[in-house]
């Protein structure tokens, strides 16, 4: 079988969805790393004052919780040499927000794989929803491995 008859094969693999609980001091320390500086991030009250449940999580946490497809990379049926991977891109369509307490459960499966030259693709999907089965994002991740396969 051709090598990229392997990869096509590799289409719509999934991995075991992985469970993140949020918690308040994880959002703050998130918050303070990327120089939010809301209150909504670090007070309980003021974040209820705005709607939120808890303390809210600033969106681009979803790299804490997606744990940047890491489960993905990791798993060898996938095929993905991480020596040789770059980040090639990434897309957010947000739902629900995430706020302390939350547990929030992501699943991912490879969407599309292909070949252009010495460079392949990795297109994977990303779904994560909260423990009342609410879609908090959706992603979409490209990984780059050069050298192809």
């Amino acid at each position: 079988m051709s090598a990229a008859a392997q990869l096509r094969e590799r289409v719509g693999l999934e991995v075991e969805p992985w469970r993140y609980e949020v918690g308040a001091e994880k959002i703050r320390e998130y918050a303070s790393a990327v120089g939010e500086t809301s209150p909504i991030y670090y007070d309980r009250d003021a974040a209820r004052s705005q709607g939120f449940r808890d303390v809210v999580a600033p969106p681009m946490f979803v790299v804490v919780y997606c744990r940047w497809m890491s489960p993905v990379i990791e798993d060898p049926r996938f095929g993905i040499d991480y020596d040789r991977m770059l980040h090639g891109a990434q897309q957010f369509d947000w739902g629900a927000p995430v706020c302390a307490g939350d547990a929030i459960t992501t699943s991912a499966r490879l969407t599309d794989a292909f070949e252009k030259g010495k460079l392949t693709f990795y297109e994977i999907t990303s779904s994560s929803r909260n423990q009342e089965e609410v879609e908090v994002v959706r992603g979409k991740w490209t990984m780059i491995v050069r050298g192809g396969e």
